[in-house]
C-alpha cells in the first residue's frame, strides 16, 4: 500500500497594520482648566489683579466697558503681558433697557472701540450683569466667536456641547470665604473640566461690585496654582476647546498607508490656535508619522504633538521600513 503525503505549504501571512487613531488631548495636557475673568475696567485690577497674575505668570480676561475705561497705556501694557481685554459693552446697562439699535452699538460699537484703541482683535464679549437678550446675542454672534454668561453647568467636562455665546461663571462675592473658592477648583479638578471665575472688585476698588480681599485672592490664585490646572485667558481655552471640538468631528479620508483631516475655522476666530493631540495604541514596531503641509511634527516629552489649527489639514501616515 502506498501512502501519499501531501505538504501544504502555507505563504507566510503578513497581518495588516493599521493606522492608530490620533485624539486631542483636553485642556492642553493639563486635569482641568480655569479661566479668571474680571469685569468693569476696574482700577483694582491694575493696581492688584494684574501684578499678582504676573507674579505666577498667570494670564486673566478683562472685560472692559469702553465709556469707563482710563489708564489706557497701562491697558496696552497688560497684552504685552499675555492679558487678555474682552468686549464689555459701551455702558453696562440692563438688556431691558436697550433698543434695538442701541444693541447694536453697545455691542459692535464697543468692538470697534476697543479695537481701534488697542491695536489688537477683540475675541471675546461678557454680558452685563449676565443679562442675554436675543437682538444683543445677534451682534455678539457677529462680532465674538465666545461670550461669557452666568448661570448653568459651572464645571465643563471634555465632553460638554457648550453653548459658545453663553458660557457659565462663577461669581466671587464679599461674603465668601477661602473654602468656597477652594471648593470651586476642587470641583473642577474632580470632573476635569473648565471652571470660568467672573470677578469684579478686589480691595482698593473705589467702586467695583462685591470686592474681595488682597488675602484671598492670593490664597486662590496661589492654590490654583499649587494643582494640575492650565490657567488660561478665557478666549485661551475657549479656542482651544472649540478647536478639539473641530477637530473630533471631521470625518478623515483614508488609504491603505495614510490618513488625513481636513477642516474649516469659525470667522471670527483666534490666530496661531494650537491643538495638542496624541497617538492611541500604536504599534512599536511601525513608523508612523504626523505631518502639516509636508512638514513632520515631532512629538514632545509626553507623547503629545502640536497641530496647527490655521494650517486646517493634517495627514497620519506609514513611512517604509529601512
Amino acid at each position: 500500500m502506498f501512502f501519499i503525503v501531501l505538504a501544504f505549504l502555507a505563504a507566510p501571512a503578513y497581518e495588516q497594520e493599521i493606522l492608530p487613531p490620533v485624539t486631542a488631548v483636553p485642556w492642553n495636557g493639563h486635569k482641568s482648566a480655569v479661566s479668571l475673568t474680571f469685569d468693569d475696567s476696574d482700577p483694582s485690577h491694575l493696581n492688584l489683579a494684574i501684578p499678582e497674575l504676573n507674579q505666577r505668570g498667570m494670564h486673566g480676561t478683562f472685560f472692559l466697558i469702553v465709556n469707563r475705561t482710563d489708564r489706557k497705556d497701562e491697558w496696552r501694557k497688560a497684552l504685552q503681558q499675555g492679558h487678555e481685554l474682552g468686549n464689555h459693552t459701551l455702558d453696562h446697562y440692563h438688556a431691558s433697557q436697550l433698543t434695538p439699535n442701541q444693541e447694536e452699538s453697545q455691542v459692535e460699537g464697543a468692538q470697534a472701540v476697543l479695537q481701534k484703541t488697542f491695536g489688537v482683535p477683540i475675541y471675546s464679549f461678557a454680558y452685563p450683569y449676565s443679562e442675554i437678550s436675543p437682538g444683543l446675542r445677534k451682534w455678539v454672534e457677529q462680532t465674538s466667536f465666545i461670550a461669557r454668561g452666568g448661570y448653568g453647568n459651572y464645571y465643563m467636562e471634555p465632553t460638554t456641547e457648550p453653548d459658545w455665546f453663553n458660557i457659565p461663571s462663577q461669581a466671587t462675592m464679599t461674603i465668601f470665604s477661602f473654602s468656597v473658592y477652594q471648593n470651586w477648583v476642587d470641583q473642577d479638578l474632580k470632573y476635569g473640566a473648565w471652571m470660568v471665575f467672573m470677578i469684579h472688585g478686589l480691595e482698593g476698588t473705589p467702586w467695583g461690585y462685591q470686592p474681595i480681599t488682597k488675602k484671598i485672592f492670593e490664597q486662590l490664585l496661589d492654590y490654583i496654582q499649587s494643582k494640575d490646572i492650565w490657567v488660561e485667558t478665557f478666549s485661551g481655552v475657549g479656542a482651544y476647546w472649540k478647536a478639539q471640538k473641530i477637530f473630533e468631528k471631521v470625518q478623515p479620508s483614508e488609504t491603505s498607508t495614510e490618513r488625513k483631516w481636513a477642516w474649516d475655522l469659525p470667522k471670527p476666530f483666534p490666530a496661531d490656535v494650537i491643538l495638542k493631540v496624541k497617538l492611541e495604541a500604536a504599534n512599536p514596531a511601525s513608523r508612523v508619522e504626523l505631518s502639516q503641509d509636508g512638514k513632520a511634527i515631532a512629538p514632545d516629552a509626553r507623547g503629545f504633538y502640536s497641530i496647527q489649527m490655521d494650517q486646517k489639514e493634517l495627514t497620519e501616515s506609514f513611512l517604509p521600513h529601512s
